[in-house]
């Protein structure tokens, strides 16, 4: 995965040297002075970067809980107690593998949502699909053969992730474009790692797939406040 990184690293530079910038960035640079981060939070700006912030600040915290935690969940079934730590780490991994497989499939499926409903609705619709998933399969104790439909699931649904790429950049100015793109999803992840150990803290012991669903309830608050967000180029 790192040597996949390091390949499209090295595409960077040659795009740098060879892809022009549009005319709309050039004219601003020219004639405009790069505003500080400060200018995200004033005027009409501020509710944008506030909003956006909490959005991908839920949606990240539930996420991350998840990603790091059913992975345990799965080590800890009671079908694999009498496996070696060796035996259970791989039946982990593949478990992972799955979820990362249909992951690339749901970046697709997002994207056609996105398409058709546009972006609001379809990370609203997407955040509900995986509270959905997240407390139905891990409400009750589940063998490991009845988890797989609901990991499948889980991945497809965080193909909503990619939409933000390609949703928060335009809601920001020409120049801070990228800082504000960068502040409202990228800095929530230290929200994001304080949660995954908020949420194994305040379930029961030994009962991390509690922990999961409690998580998986911030995603009702951010499908609603994405609703809010601003429109660009929806429906």
């Amino acid at each position: 995965m790192f040597l996949v990184g390091f390949i499209s690293a090295v595409i960077t530079l040659w795009i740098r040297r060879a892809v022009p910038e549009t005319d709309t960035w050039t004219v601003a640079r020219t004639t405009t002075v790069i505003p500080p981060v400060t200018d995200l939070f004033r005027g009409a700006l501020r509710r944008t970067t506030l909003l956006s912030s909490t959005v991908c600040g839920l949606m990240l915290t539930a996420h991350w809980a998840l990603m790091f935690w059913y992975l345990q969940h799965v080590r800890s079934l009671t079908e694999f107690l009498a496996w070696s730590p060796a035996e259970r780490t791989l039946l982990a991994s593949i478990a992972l593998l799955v979820v990362m497989i249909t992951l690339i499939i749901g970046d697709f499926c997002a994207a056609l949502l996105a398409h058709r409903l546009g972006w609001r609705r379809a990370v609203a619709l997407l955040s509900i699909a995986y509270t959905v998933l997240v407390t139905w399969g891990f409400s009750v104790p589940r063998p490991l053969a009845e988890l797989w439909p609901f990991l499948t699931g889980i991945g497809i649904c965080q193909g909503v992730f990619t939409l933000f790429t390609m949703y928060l950049p335009p809601l920001f100015p020409t120049l801070p474009r990228t800082t504000g793109a960068g502040l409202c999803y990228n800095t929530r992840r230290i929200f994001a790692a304080c949660g995954t150990v908020v949420f194994v803290t305040i379930a029961p012991l030994g009962q991390v797939r509690i922990g999961l669903v409690i998580a998986a309830t911030l995603f009702i608050p951010a499908a609603i406040l994405a609703l809010f967000l601003p429109p660009v180029g929806d429906r």
